[in-house]
């Protein structure tokens, strides 16, 4: 019998069968199902290493031609940013599905990253941001690049911006549309999908064509003049102030115990936000959370017999004054010398609420115009550089879904570990349990990050003790720290302001 060899593939042609047939469609199955909210971040980025390790085997049957790619695409955080989650998944999709992937990492400046795509011949640059601020970054290099005549499609993401935002930064400062595109992807695979359209001849045009009719239209409505800014009143909040610590100024907790900071944890933040389960609900909850406890409970003890979770701390008490929308700060003399001898070393101004109850921060405090001073209390907590050092290690080792958990695990120790010194800070100022409320920038009640500048200055010791420093937009570094005023009124409460002065002016 004569055995046709044509009848049996070649290992090459299995491996192109299994890539094409096989990992691709699987892959975006796990796409569709993210998209639709049926499958959670953790199984996304499981799915991406088996996807990396398995490519990885099939390239040794694969013909190899050099130069061969779908395309290049530079991708980085924009400067100031130090957040990276999303722009490292960004990264592992497209280079799975056939693309070459230059990453420039996080706190990247405009000219690094156009630099680099013009030298590489990009077919795309992506960029990530996390914050209004840095988002700003954007529209920056979008004008640059369009001033300078390259030809290169932009993706842009990041949980600060949306559509409307990608449409609106289309346009250039000289009123002209940047023509290669800017493009919105709400996560990576519509990153992939966007990425597939611009290398296809045959689909590229309608998308361009799409693009410019949608931000049109936008420009359409952003061409309608928003209202005057308003002058608005004084909440009817009457300031309850408490005496003066015998001892104002930072103080410095180096040994925070974590068996006790990891007893203030928010599990359902840590589970349905930082670890990817919000939207988990009934029996698939249950057997999450059971599975959940388990890897939180080693994980736990990994930490305390490594150390790769320092919580840590500064905080300080000040006298302080209310004038209209401003705290004003004063040098941290001894008690008895009364305001008189006061300096202001500092001067919050905070945003007011436009409706509602017309708040504002100060209103918690005494007035410039008492003859009393009142405290407020600063706060700086981190769990060190050793969280960020062990994530990028798993980062670098292609580990992302223990490098994922890790990296939530580590933000919401931060946030427990401020819980926990919110509750001393109670305790020494002679409040009663709950009492008064923790307030954090870029949060609601006072969105922008500017202010982290003044208390690091009022809590020197956050540099010098801690290590830690600040980006050029106010962030915190290392990531997994926090920074909040905690004010004493009984009264005080959570709120929203609207917009921010940053969002104003991108408006």
């Amino acid at each position: 019998e004569i055995i046709n060899r044509a009848d049996f593939p070649t290992q090459h042609e299995t491996a192109v069968h299994t890539l094409n047939t096989v990992l691709l469609p699987a892959m975006k199955e796990v796409g569709d199902k993210f998209g639709a909210g049926e499958l959670i971040l953790p199984f996304v980025l499981q799915s991406a290493e088996v996807m990396k390790k398995t490519v990885s085997h099939l390239e040794n049957y694969l013909e190899k031609v050099a130069g061969v790619t779908k395309g290049t695409v530079v991708i980085a955080t924009v400067y100031g940013d130090v957040h990276d989650i999303g722009k490292n998944l960004v990264k592992t999709i497209l280079a799975n599905n056939g693309y070459t992937v230059i990453d420039l990492g996080k706190q990247v400046p405009a000219e690094t990253i156009i630099t680099k795509a013009v030298e590489a011949n990009a077919t795309a640059i992506g960029l990530s941001a996390l914050l209004v601020s840095t988002s700003k970054q954007m529209p920056l290099i979008v004008n640059e690049m369009h001033r300078r005549g390259h030809k290169i499609p932009i993706l842009i993401g990041g949980a600060a911006i949306n559509r409307r935002f990608g449409r609106r930064i289309l346009f250039a400062e000289d009123g002209n549309a940047y023509e290669p595109g800017v493009f919105y992807c709400k996560d990576a695979f519509e990153g992939l999908e966007t990425m597939d359209q611009l290398i296809d001849p045959n689909r590229k045009p309608a998308l361009i064509e799409q693009l410019r009719k949608d931000a049109d239209m936008e420009m359409g409505r952003a061409s309608v003049q928003p209202a005057k800014v308003q002058m608005f009143e004084r909440s009817r909040i009457i300031p309850a102030p408490i005496v003066l610590p015998a001892k104002l100024g930072q103080r410095v907790v180096k040994n925070m115990p974590l068996e006790m900071v990891l007893k203030h944890l928010n599990i359902n933040e840590l589970y349905r936000l930082s670890w990817g389960a919000k939207n988990t609900h009934g029996v698939e909850w249950d057997k999450m959370k059971k599975d959940f406890d388990a890897r939180l409970a080693k994980m736990t003890r990994e930490a305390l017999k490594d150390g790769w979770l320092k919580p840590q701390a500064v905080y300080g008490y000040f006298a302080c004054q209310a004038d209209g929308d401003d705290l004003i700060i004063y040098s941290p003399l001894p008690q008895g010398e009364g305001a008189g001898a006061r300096e202001e070393i500092a001067r919050f101004n905070f945003p007011r609420q436009p409706y509602d109850d017309h708040l504002a921060l100060s209103d918690y405090y005494v007035s410039v115009e008492s003859d009393q001073m009142d405290v407020v209390a600063l706060q700086v907590v981190t769990v060190g550089l050793e969280a960020t050092e062990k994530f990028e290690k798993m980062q670098a080792a292609n580990d992302y879904t223990e490098a994922y958990f890790a990296h939530g695990l580590a933000v919401q120790t931060a946030e427990a570990t401020a819980n926990y010194l919110h509750e001393h800070i109670r305790r020494e100022l002679g409040l009663v349990e709950e009492q008064g409320k923790r307030y954090s920038w870029g949060y609601p009640a006072i969105p922008d990050l500017e202010d982290h500048f003044k208390v690091f200055k009022l809590l020197p010791a956050v540099e010098s003790e801690l290590g830690m420093s600040l980006s050029t937009s106010g962030q915190l570094i290392p990531e997994q720290s926090t920074a909040a005023i905690i004010v004493h009124h009984k009264d005080a409460k959570y709120y929203s302001v609207g917009e921010s002065r940053v969002e104003q002016l991108m408006r």
